[in-house]
């Protein structure tokens, strides 16, 4: 019988030879370019991952803060306070715009601030500030406030109305001084 490798053909360099003539290429600390490439991804991705969570974690830190606003509230005080004034409707309108601008513009600014803005309705329970008065003050402030048809009618009168709720204050003043404080019967 014959040896399979016995018909071989013999290299025709020694083993040691071939050793010493292959160059290792794109090698650095024994890894290849692909392991290197691979290696510089997973520690970026590992960075902006470390990165990205502390962004998130310091956000969610407290640096917002939540806070309750009545706007449905605040718009109906003044539709209903419009709405009895005696002005004509062109007014009114441009009037209620500029009333919606202003609020809208005060609400935006709470939320520049860092404050996110819960209408009233939406808060079932715990403890939210409430900043509806705050807000109405800084609109108020941008806006004026439409004065009843029946207050401006009395203005227009003169100062009789005027005098006459002076002279019941007056009145009653005197009454509980000469009464000091006590009921008609005597009694306090």
């Amino acid at each position: 019988m014959t040896d399979l490798f016995d018909h071989m053909a013999a290299p025709a360099t020694p083993a040691s030879a071939k050793a010493s003539q292959v160059k290792p290429r794109g090698r650095f600390a024994a890894l290849s370019a692909r392991e290197i490439l691979l290696f510089a991804g997973a520690a970026t991705t590992f960075v902006w991952g470390a990165w990205v969570t502390k962004s998130v974690a310091a956000q969610g830190s407290g640096q917002q803060e939540f806070v309750q606003l009545q706007l449905q509230g605040i718009i109906g005080e003044y539709l209903q306070a419009q709405a009895r004034s005696n002005a004509d409707e062109q007014t009114a309108a441009r009037q209620t715009a500029v009333f919606m601008a202003a609020l809208d513009e005060t609400v935006s600014g709470l939320s520049k601030s860092g404050k996110v803005v819960l209408v009233h309705e939406a808060i079932v329970g715990g403890e939210v500030p409430d900043v509806t008065q705050s807000v109405k003050t800084a609109v108020y402030a941008k806006v004026p406030r439409p004065q009843p048809a029946q207050a401006q009618s009395s203005q227009s009168l003169g100062a009789a109305p005027q005098g006459q709720a002076a002279r019941v204050e007056q009145e009653m003043q005197a009454f509980m001084a000469a009464n000091q404080g006590r009921q008609r019967d005597g009694k306090p």
